[in-house]
């Protein structure tokens, strides 16, 4: 092999190295964010089932874009546990910033609902979600639990 393909194999693999550290320190800074309950809200009502939007707050402290890839929950009203929700979408967060990320929640009339739902026509819910932050890295996934309330 000549010099200038064993010079060109070398520089590819630094710049590799380099581009995967890069997406790792992104994702690995998610690991500071801080992850808040913004709001749940009433989208539309239905006849078997009500749709509500939940908005989670993400900041980065951090000095490096933080890169979510997904989030897996659990929503609960007025402590009784109302269903899975999931963000799939990936989220890029500058640094020292905050981003809001929304997901429909669908909430299947029955269980749970009926003894919450006066509480939810008056806007009277104190909201809980229990979830889990997953970080995609070319090492592997980072999951990040969180848990936090709002009313």
């Amino acid at each position: 092999m000549g010099k200038g393909l064993v010079a060109m194999i070398v520089i590819i693999l630094l710049l590799g190295g380099v581009y995967v550290f890069y997406e790792y320190e992104k994702r690995a800074a998610l690991q500071n964010c801080e992850i808040s309950l913004a709001d749940v809200r009433v989208a539309s009502i239905g006849l078997i089932s009500a749709k509500l939007e939940v908005v989670l707050r993400i900041y980065n402290p951090n000095d490096v874009t933080a890169t979510l890839d997904r989030i897996d929950y659990e929503l609960y009203g007025n402590g009784e546990f109302l269903g899975y929700g999931a963000f799939d979408r990936s989220v890029d967060i500058p640094p020292h910033s905050f981003r809001l990320v929304s997901s429909e929640f669908t909430l299947d009339y029955g269980g749970a609902l009926k003894t919450i739902w006066s509480a939810l026509k008056n806007g009277d819910v104190e909201w809980r979600i229990k979830g889990v932050a997953h970080i995609d890295t070319p090492i592997g996934t980072l999951n990040i639990p969180f848990e936090k309330k709002a009313s």
